[in-house]
Formats: C-alpha cells, structure tokens, sequence
C-alpha cells in the first residue's frame, strides 16, 4: 500500500465529514420549527378573532386567506427541511463508504 492512495482515501473520509457537518448545519438552521410555531400563534389568533366577525363575510374570507398562507408557508418550510434531510441521508452513505474504503485500505 503506498502512502499515496492511503493519503488520498483519508482526504475521501475527511471530505465527507466535513460534508456531513456542513448538512446538519444547515438542517438545523431550516426555518420549519419556526414557521410550525407561527402557524400555531396564528391558529391561535384566529380562534381568539373569529367570533367576532360573525356576520362579516368579507372579514372572515380575509381571515381565511390569512389562514391559508400561514399554512402554505409552514409546508414551504417542511418542504425545505426535507430537502436539508434528504442531503444528510446523502451524507450518511457516502461517510459509511468512505469509512469502509479506508479499512479496506488498512487491512490490505
């Protein structure tokens, strides 16, 4: 085994880890969680709203619609965070490969 390829297969397993924690960085920066929660301030707004504009259908569609764009940006947001998740399980295998490259590398 020549220190060369050794080299470069741990440059392979370094690259992937810092792979994978710049993913989980920017899973855990993913706006969800926080769009999850106004939604819920918003739900909460509305049940504190809505019987005070019984018989003003023109407020209530306003309010509706209020409603539905909360809702829309909260599964934008889960949307994203899925695709943050799908890069991570990305990285996961490419880690565990790297890894296996590197004892097979060793153990020959």
């Amino acid at each position: 085994m020549t220190s060369n390829s050794s080299s470069k297969t741990s440059e392979e397993l370094l690259r992937e880890i810092r792979k994978l924690e710049i993913r989980l960085d920017d899973f855990l920066k993913e706006v969800f969680v926080r769009e999850l929660r106004k939604y819920v301030e918003k739900l909460k707004d509305v049940s504190n709203r809505i019987e005070k504009l019984a018989g003003k259908p023109n407020r209530l569609a306003m309010l509706r619609v209020e409603v539905a764009q909360a809702f829309y940006e909260t599964l934008k947001s889960e949307s994203k965070a899925q695709h943050e998740k799908s890069h991570l399980l990305e990285s996961y295998g490419a880690l565990i490969l790297a890894l296996e490259r590197e004892f097979q590398k060793l153990c020959s």
